[in-house]
């Protein structure tokens, strides 16, 4: 061995010492405090920012890096990002609606209600950012969009979004979604006779239920709500539309609407999927706008439920996929990304450069294969996985310099465990009894037809069935 080359597990960082509290990144990409240091630029990047790419949905499984990219999409450009996090929108109002809820039972569809609610968003934060006015100046909005525009179809553009907006134009978006449902239960109210919309009333003021309305009465709101509903008028929709286009009309005014959150239980489930449903749709449609991209991460697994709840005559999924940006690792990325995490781990207590993750590492776990294949191979090639076990391996290594072959061991079993519970919650939406079927992959790293317990499947699915 010469005298520079370093010895077997000797780390290069003289005394440095693992510490239990020590990680190499959150699972979160919200709260990744290496995640502006080690963000890794695989190329997606550069697809989200072109405005004139088409792709502009990042899809891809729990953990795959979809909220890190969308993160740094909008830190990299600053205040053209127009960030909206699903849990802001006070969908939950819309969800809440014993109105809408009375709606759907009578099967009114609110598809465009739905995009109502996305193009308003969209038009009233982009005309927000555009034209920025400080407290003072709120009063006159209406007439100061007025004078701006002088355009016909551009100031009926106007009266629709005022029609829909009125003083709340200026608000919180939540404040703006409220007041668009409550708009709605208005006018389908004033459209019913007296007697039925004080029913309604009742039902809005919890007084009453909807088994208070005879069939005729259901008939007749059926037919109310859904003309008021088709009344929203896809013309004015789509000159929303040309309004923004229009006012993006310098090569500097351009803007990135970037949603997130979309996975998570911000409202119940089949209002979610419509939303979403109608979210793909406007920023569809938003793609005439050409300096305007609405940047959306989805999970795989929740774009084909929505596809397949909400499909409906006419509908062409292709038209979707090819706007489909997925988010994918190769091992040589993945090894990219440890690298700089746990180099950036030490250099923050040392201020050591160069340090990479096979100098802290065994040169083998197991057989043949390296540490860094090992560790991957107990991965879905996803970033947040291999974090999360490394991490695991620093907890199993406190006080020590390096991660020994007993740590990463110890560090897999209880890794392994807390990725079934992640798994679970994961494939919930498909597979809702995918923690008990995993019982017949205990204790096993392969398993072939042939080797089924045909026995144990038949005390599973009997003991769901009982269930």
């Amino acid at each position: 061995m010469t005298k520079n080359r370093r010895k077997k597990h000797e780390t290069p960082v003289e005394q440095f010492l693992f510490r239990r509290t020590d990680t190499v990144g959150a699972a979160d990409a919200n709260e990744d405090r290496l995640l502006k240091d080690c963000f890794i630029d695989t190329g997606d990047l550069e697809v989200l920012k072109d405005l004139g790419e088409p792709r502009r949905f990042v899809v891809g499984r729990t953990g795959s890096g979809k909220s890190a990219l969308l993160s740094r999409l909008a830190a990299d450009s600053g205040d053209h990002a127009i960030v909206i996090r699903a849990e802001s929108l006070a969908v939950a109002h819309v969800s809440n609606s014993t109105i809408l809820r009375f709606l759907r039972e009578l099967g009114v569809k609110l598809d465009l209600f739905f995009k109502l609610l996305w193009r308003h968003v969209f038009a009233i934060e982009i005309l927000k950012r555009r034209f920025p006015l400080g407290e003072k100046n709120k009063r006159g909005i209406w007439d100061r969009l007025t004078d701006h525009f002088k355009d016909t179809k551009h100031r009926q553009a106007l009266a629709y979004l005022q029609h829909w907006g009125g003083d709340k134009f200026w608000e919180e978006t939540d404040n703006r979604v409220k007041d668009l449902t409550t708009k709605l239960e208005t006018e389908v109210s004033d459209s019913c006779g007296a007697e039925v919309a004080a029913k309604i009333g009742s039902i809005k003021a919890g007084h009453a239920s909807s088994s208070k309305f005879t069939e005729e009465e259901r008939r007749e709101v059926t037919s109310r709500a859904q003309k008021v509903v088709n009344e929203l008028q896809l013309r004015e929709l789509s000159l929303v539309i040309d309004l923004i286009d229009h006012v993006l009309n310098d090569s500097q005014d351009y803007y990135y609407i970037i949603i997130d959150g979309l996975d998570e239980n911000w409202v119940e489930d089949d209002v979610r999927y419509l939303l979403i449903r109608a979210l793909l749709e406007t920023a569809k449609e938003f793609a005439r706008v050409q300096r305007c991209k609405a940047v959306i991460a989805l999970r795989l697994d929740l774009v084909d439920v929505v596809f397949d709840r909400c499909r409906d005559a006419g509908f062409q999924e292709e038209k979707y996929r090819s706007m489909f940006h997925e988010v994918r690792w190769s091992d040589v990325q993945l090894r990219e990304m440890l690298d700089r995490r746990v180099g950036e781990l030490i250099r923050r207590r040392y201020t050591k450069e160069g340090v990479q993750h096979h100098h802290v590492m065994p040169n083998r776990v197991d057989g043949e294969q390296s540490a860094f294949e090992f560790l991957v191979e107990r991965t879905l090639q996803r970033p947040r996985d291999l974090i999360h076990f490394f991490n695991k391996c620093i907890e199993a290594s406190d006080g020590k310099p390096t991660l020994s072959r007993g740590a990463i061991r110890d560090a897999e079993d209880k890794y392994s465990k807390e990725r079934i519970r992640f798994l679970r919650d994961e494939w919930n939406i498909e597979c809702p009894e995918f923690l008990e079927y995993t019982q017949l992959l205990k204790g096993k790293s392969v398993l072939t037809v042939d080797e089924l317990d045909v026995g144990q499947l038949d005390d599973i699915t009997s003991a769901l069935f009982v269930k």
